[in-house]
């Protein structure tokens, strides 16, 4: 089993290379992370994007962009659907978000007639390595769907699992987490979600993990505070992924624990043909490099 992101570059540099389209590559860190993920062997990469901005923020960067080929992109679509025709035509591997808007971005890769959707949910899976806990642990969603019902909530499990069993997780243990530990289905809905979702796992409708909910976040993460207030949870305050009820709570969470915890992160989009390695521009380029090291170890499982 992985449980720390250096084991995650070991597992995936034990693999063949991939290939990575960056669409819009004249990003810093992308560029950063991108050689960084070549020097150690995970990726190889297309830059595409304008090549004249590439290579200025390389040469400013010290970056050397000798190894790389680039495909010249005028602007933001165009770079998006090059990169997309470069994995329908199994040119790329995946595609890496550089200095493009999300939403553009995931509207190619939603394209009825040319994108590379599969008719699946898209969500967004974060991993994160918390000083303070004692495994890696994946949270779910914050940076796809805003607010979604139950059904859309058992596809993101379903997502959210099939990445932690990419890490060598048999069962994950899903803790879908509100405010309480009660259902209150007229004040907070999410609460009656998390109590039906937990019943459909117990009797074998959701498979390949553990679920239960609702419960708070220091019940999911600490079996102290389970014993505390008396809680008997199969998840026992050792969860391996958190199923936030809404965009709100799962962005604020993640960025929470990136700006003010001793915490390493990584993020990708599921669901679609490939993983697509999608992290914020304001992420540093070690983000960006576990990002990576993220989808490789997903493609392959």
């Amino acid at each position: 089993m992985i449980t720390s992101f250096d084991e995650l570059v070991a597992s995936v540099k034990s693999r063949p290379k991939k290939i990575i389209a960056v669409a819009m590559a004249e990003e810093e860190e992308a560029l950063q992370a991108i050689s960084n993920a070549r020097k150690e062997g995970l990726a190889d990469a297309i830059l595409v994007g304008q090549k004249k901005k590439i290579i200025s923020i390389a040469e400013r960067c010290q970056i050397d962009l000798s190894d790389f080929d680039m495909v010249n992109a005028e602007s933001e679509v165009q770079s998006v659907v090059r990169c997309i025709q470069m994995v329908r035509e199994n040119f790329a591997d995946t595609i890496m978000k550089g200095n493009c808007a999300t939403a553009t971005l995931l509207k190619g890769v939603l394209d009825k007639e040319h994108g590379i959707r599969t008719g699946k949910v898209l969500s967004h899976v974060a991993v994160l390595q918390v000083e303070r806990y004692h495994k890696l642990l994946f949270m779910s969603d914050g940076g796809m769907n805003i607010a979604p019902d139950a059904e859309i909530k058992i596809a993101i499990i379903d997502n959210a699992v099939k990445t932690a069993r990419s890490f060598g997780i048999r069962k994950p243990k899903v803790a879908m987490i509100a405010a309480i530990e009660k259902v209150n289905y007229q004040s907070m809905p999410c609460t009656a979600d998390a109590a039906i979702i937990s019943k459909m796992a117990e009797r074998g409708q959701i498979r390949n993990c553990l679920v239960d909910g609702p419960l708070a976040l220091d019940n999911a993460v600490s079996k102290k505070a389970c014993e505390i207030k008396n809680i008997k949870s199969p998840i026992d305050g050792d969860a391996d992924i958190l199923l936030m009820p809404n965009i709100e709570a799962g962005n604020v969470f993640y960025k929470a624990v990136s700006y003010f915890g001793t915490c390493k992160t990584a993020g990708m989009v599921v669901g679609a043909k490939t993983p697509i390695i999608v992290a914020s521009r304001a992420d540093n380029d070690e983000t960006k490099f576990y990002s990576i090291a993220l989808a490789m170890q997903a493609i392959d499982s």
